[in-house]
């Protein structure tokens, strides 16, 4: 049994009996006035929080550099000592500068990289969703010449992966953001697919064609979170303004109506 836990923004958390392996873990959830006007920095007592024994964690998977999906990263490997980080050339930049010099393992599109005897992440080049304006926020790659802590205009956008995680014999496709690769994507059939939600619209062939192409048995809803504000257990989860929840889920239906669908809680644990 592999338990998958919605950490809030992209975040996962997949645990067996044997492993914890990470997917862009953010606990920080930094408001908006902190996000656009001041340098910004990790809450430590949230991750600690949220990760009581981090000695436990195998991996962590990056799919690019914006601050919901990397800020946090730099503190979980440095208590993970023995953790993979797996991610882009801006995710070394930043851990580089965090003190973390040759802990990332670099992909550029295409790499499969072992975990652990019954994991592996295949890091596919994928495209950030059009949500700022129509355009992708915060463009390009995390400045070497870059002081810590730095504003979140600072923790740039990088290269884009779309990591697909395989975990005792269960093939998980993860979308951190609303938008893909059609030629990238060929071929990569999945068991369960996390689909961000906020963008949707603005991506074309979003969800349909991905979901064409990957085959999942489950879809699940997830980055639809008000990730600006703090999130108390059991509380039923803030929903991003605009995200069109109900439209996704129609489009979904219309396309694949066999799929099984999942909008999870913050915090809430899937199993599979």
């Amino acid at each position: 049994m592999i338990h998958v836990t919605w950490t809030g923004a992209a975040g996962l958390k997949f645990e067996t009996a044997e492993e914890m392996i990470l997917i862009d873990p953010y606990f920080t959830r930094i408001n908006l006035f902190k996000t656009f006007i001041l340098a910004i920095e990790p809450d430590l007592a949230a991750i600690k929080a949220a990760l009581p024994d981090m000695k436990k964690i195998k991996a962590v998977i990056v799919g690019h550099t914006h601050s919901d999906h990397a800020l946090d990263v730099p503190y979980i490997a440095d208590q993970a000592r023995q953790a993979q980080v797996v991610g882009s050339a801006s995710l070394d930049t930043l851990m580089t500068i965090s003190g973390l010099a040759g802990r990332t393992t670099v992909c550029r599109g295409g790499e499969r990289v072992e975990l652990a005897p019954s994991a592996a992440v295949t890091m596919i080049r994928s495209a950030h969703g059009l949500v700022a304006g129509g355009k992708v926020p915060f463009q390009g790659e995390i400045r070497s010449t870059a002081n810590l802590p730095m504003k979140a205009s600072g923790y740039r956008v990088g290269t884009v992966f779309a990591p697909r995680l395989e975990l005792n014999g269960t093939v998980f496709q993860h979308h951190g953001s609303a938008n893909f690769i059609a030629e990238e994507m060929e071929g990569r059939t999945c068991d369960v697919l996390f689909l961000c939600v906020p963008g949707w619209k603005k991506s074309e062939g979003y969800p349909q064609r991905l979901i064409e192409i990957t085959r999942p048995q489950t879809v699940v809803l997830f980055h639809y979170d008000d990730f600006s504000k703090p999130h108390a257990p059991g509380r039923k989860t803030r929903v991003m303004p605009m995200s069109d929840m109900k439209g996704l889920m129609n489009r979904i239906k219309a396309h694949a109506p066999k799929v099984n669908v999942i909008v999870p809680q913050v915090g809430e644990v899937m199993s599979f």
